[in-house]
């Protein structure tokens, strides 16, 4: 068993000083979003916007430009060569000169399971060096390439639930659900990456052995798009803290927080995922501790 600890409380959040501008809280690229799951693009950019970062922009399949151009009025759209509806592996060219300026990447939120995507994943894998998170249909991508990761240079951050990462290790998923902590340890010090292992309470793991558990949230975010919301303010985060683990941490604490903070406004059965993300602000703020569960 790992050493684990339960977060308890925030980590202190970097200030924001008087002389700054948007290119000192980071530059975030998000790859996501194919016909048919353009809402998962919209709300991983949408809580990303609110957890800090300094421009945002999402990067997207041509034919969802109009979409997110329409909804997203705080951010940037990048078209890219679409195939049926997804994003195509001829669009390498313009996603390598799209990620070169980026201080993190968030690839995968209703991309897709085109071919496509795998290779395009595996390129950002052997080019991109900054940090990049991987979720949803990005760790569908992943399974057939993940021995990558142990060769990019990126600081790399996963966002599985529990049968994603069974698909990702070939464990069951009551296997991992009883070895939450260890699954996610195990996998991070394998491939030198950073996990954040979802259930009901999660664990969020660094290489180096540290492990560090959330309690916070409810039944209610178990639905579509709550995953998009974490992602999106994973990417956020890995631009404003230092410690990669930190980032996933608090990404964690925060939208268990306002998902609570959903459900006491809602209740369980109506509450949505955007609403977690109206929240954010108010959980960034929102002390810690009576949200903690044992």
């Amino acid at each position: 068993m790992p050493e684990t600890v339960y977060i308890t409380d925030h980590v202190p959040f970097p200030k924001r000083l008087p002389d700054s501008n948007k290119s000192d809280y980071g530059r975030v690229g998000i790859i996501a979003g194919c016909r048919g799951m353009a809402g998962a693009g919209e709300m991983c950019t949408r809580s990303c916007l609110r957890s800090g970062a300094g421009l945002v922009t999402i990067a997207c399949a041509d034919c969802l430009v109009e979409v997110y151009e329409t909804k997203l009025t705080e951010a940037m759209v990048k078209p890219l060569p679409d195939n049926d509806g997804h994003i195509s592996a001829g669009a390498w060219s313009e996603i390598l000169d799209f990620i070169s300026d980026k201080d993190c990447i968030l690839f995968g939120p209703g991309i897709g399971r085109s071919r496509d995507i795998a290779e395009l994943l595996s390129h950002i894998l052997r080019s991109f060096s900054g940090r990049l998170v991987i979720d949803a249909d990005g760790l569908f991508a992943l399974i057939g390439i993940r021995d990558l990761l142990r060769e990019s240079t990126a600081t790399v951050l996963i966002t599985p639930h529990v049968m994603e990462m069974s698909r990702l290790t070939g464990t069951s998923v009551t296997e991992i659900k009883n070895r939450l902590a260890e699954t996610a340890a195990e996998f991070a010090e394998e491939y030198g990456i950073y996990v954040l292992l979802k259930d009901h309470v999660s664990a969020v793991a660094a290489p180096d052995g540290r492990v560090r558990l959330n309690t916070a949230g409810n039944p209610g975010m178990a639905r579509g798009g709550s995953g998009d919301v974490l992602a999106g303010v994973c990417a956020g985060f890995m631009c404003r803290f230092s410690d990669p683990l930190d980032a996933a941490s608090e990404a964690a604490l925060v939208c268990g927080i306002a998902g609570d903070l959903a459900a006491w406004q809602f209740g369980m059965e109506s509450m949505l995922p955007t609403d977690t993300i109206s929240l954010i602000g108010r959980a960034l703020v929102e002390p810690a501790a009576s949200h903690i569960k044992t």
